[in-house]
């Protein structure tokens, strides 16, 4: 691999890393893997990881840019940049960490889950700590959205918290405060309507 390919995928890997505290739980819920809460210890390195991937950048610019030498033998030598897809390969690749290093602040929000055999008839009000940015909070509805009894869940970042309804029949609330903290963010009820 030469110079510049190494850099370019430098920057990628440092984009992804910078953004794995919001990309990692939107990957876990596609999976149905738990635990999305422990990339949240990302989140502390993501200046320096920017900063990297900026670095990176700037020298992939430079190296692709930069006037080169040709040697030759008779002595007219001529300069040149790099070649045109050496030159669309660095655009792509900034085009893509930007996208990695702006996804926390996508707006992102699961198809919320409603499940059509009976109307819900319960609410429970959660409120979330720990979570970093808007894709937490999709990870977090995401998994709530999936368990047996939930009717419909939407977890506001925000305001953190999550309104779920329910069938009371088949879950308790106690089991979304359980799941969440299972994450690695922390719930607590703050309040359940019976009946609607």
């Amino acid at each position: 691999m030469n110079k510049v390919n190494f850099i370019k995928a430098g920057s990628i890997a440092a984009a992804i890393v910078a953004s794995l505290c919001c990309i990692g739980p939107i990957v876990f819920v596609l999976l149905g893997i738990g635990s999305i809460g422990a990339f949240s210890a990302f989140e502390s390195f993501r200046p320096y990881l920017i900063g990297i991937t900026a670095l990176l950048l700037g020298l992939a610019f430079y190296f692709t840019y930069r006037k080169r030498k040709i040697h030759c033998e008779d002595g007219a030598c001529k300069t040149e940049s790099a070649g045109t897809w050496n030159k669309v390969g660095v655009w792509l690749v900034t085009i893509f960490a930007i996208i990695a290093l702006l996804f926390p602040y996508f707006e992102l929000s699961p198809a919320t889950a409603v499940h059509h055999s009976v109307v819900p008839s319960a609410t429970a009000l959660l409120n979330i700590t720990g979570m970093d940015c808007k894709a937490c909070a999709a990870g977090v509805e995401g998994m709530l959205v999936t368990i047996e009894g939930v009717n419909q869940a939407k977890v506001d970042f925000e305001k953190e918290n999550a309104i779920i309804q329910f069938d009371p029949i088949l879950v308790t609330p106690d089991v979304f405060v359980d799941r969440v903290n299972e994450t690695g963010y922390r719930a607590t009820i703050t309040q359940i309507k019976k009946g609607e």
